[in-house]
């Protein structure tokens, strides 16, 4: 059985040990889930603008990346409401970039996008392509779809991505905006 003192002496190893890891480990994003391997790629798309759009736009900055559909009514309406909060979190500061990507690119054109999006934040990034453009991409990021005679299902998840575009988390899409805020500060000051 330990003594006293070598429970002290443990105690003491730790808080020093303890004491020294947190300045790496802070700048490490902390919510969320680290991806799959492989997880992740290149977003040769499209945006709400019409403009050809490549990762190479978001270098240098963490950004958030989810990819859903405008006509959808359950998951994304609510993915899109924590993004304006994201946004809002970031105030008069740079905000991060914030992708859209549809799953849906037959109906979901860059006007259609530039519209639904500005009525939710115009800083909103959203993408779209051709049908197998879009489909190569979600492939990259492991989105799950379901094409369906009213619509598509989807998998909902958020991507964090790092400064060089690589996935460094992925949230569940109802993952509290303090949350993916608190992950963007600690990459960005990483």
């Amino acid at each position: 059985m330990p003594t006293r003192r070598t429970l002290l002496l443990r105690g003491l190893a730790v808080a020093i040990a303890g004491a020294a890891v947190p300045a790496a480990l802070q700048a490490m994003p902390q919510h969320g889930h680290a991806p799959v391997a492989g997880l992740g790629g290149a977003l040769d798309l499209v945006d709400h603008h019409g403009a050809p759009f490549n990762l190479q736009r978001l270098a240098g900055r963490p950004s958030l990346v989810f990819f859903g559909l405008t006509r959808c009514g359950t998951t994304c309406p609510i993915a899109l409401a924590v993004a304006r909060q994201v946004l809002d979190a970031f105030g008069a500061q740079a905000a991060p970039p914030i992708v859209f990507v549809t799953l849906d690119p037959l109906n979901d054109g860059p006007r259609e996008l530039k519209t639904h999006l500005g009525r939710i934040d115009a800083r909103l990034i959203g993408l779209t392509g051709t049908p197998p453009q879009v489909a190569d991409a979600a492939e990259r990021f492991g989105v799950g779809t379901r094409v369906r005679a009213d619509g598509v299902d989807h998998s909902s998840m958020w991507y964090l991505l790092d400064e060089r575009g690589r996935v460094s988390r992925v949230y569940a899409y109802t993952t509290p905006s303090a949350h993916l805020v608190d992950d963007l500060r600690r990459l960005a000051a990483h």
